[in-house]
């Protein structure tokens, strides 16, 4: 007997809700404790905010990963059920939102190749998942995939990062 895929809610509420929390708690830690080391003023910025933003788009990005991956499926033979979307989308978010835990470190450059492995391991997980799962035998195909669905991530982040950094970078 095959393992059922779990509801969207339940995959929300058991894995997105709690690991999204993580990059928000850290950001809020790492703000009152080291915020010299990213060297970003402290008072410039309310950062419950901006980790009550980032939350708010770790949750949307989820979201929107999971139906890019619906989308670019290649057939409706191998398209992923909505509720198994959403959970290769949390999966693939599972080590980014794990490597915000660096925040602890009062690091830069630990921060930066945390985050950057992070992303290779989220990457192969994805692919991992669109390979093993969607039964797709054409591993450049399932190539193309993994890097249509990462790609809607990188778009929406690379610009909020940025928007956060320069408006709270000290003059």
């Amino acid at each position: 007997m095959a393992p059922s895929t779990p509801t969207r809610t339940a995959t929300f509420v058991r894995t997105v809700l709690p690991f999204a929390a993580i990059p928000p708690l850290m950001i809020v830690f790492a703000m009152r404790d080291h915020p010299e080391v990213y060297r970003l003023d402290p008072l410039s910025a309310n950062w419950e905010w901006i980790a009550l933003l980032v939350f708010v788009a770790e949750l949307a990005t989820v979201t929107l990963v999971a139906a890019m991956l619906r989308l670019t499926a290649p057939s409706s033979q191998s398209r992923p059920s909505p509720a198994q979307a959403y959970v290769f989308a949390a999966r693939t978010a599972s080590p980014l939102w794990a490597s915000a835990i660096v925040l602890a470190v009062p690091s830069l450059a630990a921060l930066v190749a945390a985050h950057l492995l992070a992303h290779v391991v989220a990457l192969r997980s994805l692919h991992r998942d669109i390979r093993d799962q969607l039964k797709i035998a054409d591993d450049l195909e399932t190539l193309h995939v993994a890097y249509m669905v990462y790609s809607v991530a990188v778009v929406l982040w690379i610009p909020l990062v940025l928007m956060i950094f320069v408006s709270l970078s000290p003059a």
